[in-house]
């Protein structure tokens, strides 16, 4: 599997994330997320700093995109939002997780089949992300301004063209948007 399926796999595979608080509740999550937020931030200043480290880690982890070469990757950032969104109360931060976890990975795919210069974001990708959010958060049973609200959100968020990664800004974005509307 080519790194851009892999990175796909693990977007989608960090919602198994959520069975945690099932098993052993919110704080364990929030601790877990934490820690990963900090010992990333360590393993990716490392690896930004060092070319050799960079190396050694792309070769296996075939996962990083040319232009994380100077900056944290997706994985982090996505991390870091997940670590956010969790201290958003029920259902807002469940929500928020599920759609980051979904919702970005089917904007990727989705928008790979446009022809578009690569890296760019695509209108079919974007429609492909509202989708998901959209069915994601009707299967949570929420009040449809939540589902509406939530869906515009991680929308915009995924095209966000700003200095921050869409990875940060959608679980949180989600999370609050269902939380201040359900």
């Amino acid at each position: 599997m080519r790194g851009v399926g892999l990175r796909r796999l693990l977007h989608v595979g960090s919602s198994v994330l959520l069975v945690t608080p099932i098993v052993a509740g919110w704080d364990l999550l929030r601790a877990l997320l934490i820690g990963g937020v900090l010992i990333g931030l360590v393993v990716e200043t490392v690896r930004i700093r060092e070319p050799r480290v960079q190396h050694q880690l792309a070769r296996f982890f075939p996962l990083f995109k040319s232009d994380e070469a100077n900056r944290p990757s997706g994985a982090w950032w996505l991390c870091f939002g997940y670590a956010i969104a969790v201290w958003v109360p029920q259902p807002g931060a469940a929500a928020g997780i599920m759609v980051g976890a979904l919702a970005d990975p089917a904007a990727s795919l989705i928008g790979s089949t446009a022809r578009s210069p690569a890296g760019t974001k695509t209108v079919r990708g974007s429609a492909g992300s509202a989708a998901v959010a959209l069915l994601v958060l009707a299967l949570f049973g929420l009040p449809w301004t939540a589902v509406l609200g939530g869906t515009m959100v991680a929308t915009a968020l995924e095209r966000w063209p700003g200095l921050l990664d869409d990875n940060l800004l959608i679980a949180p974005g989600v999370a609050s948007t269902v939380w201040l509307l359900s």
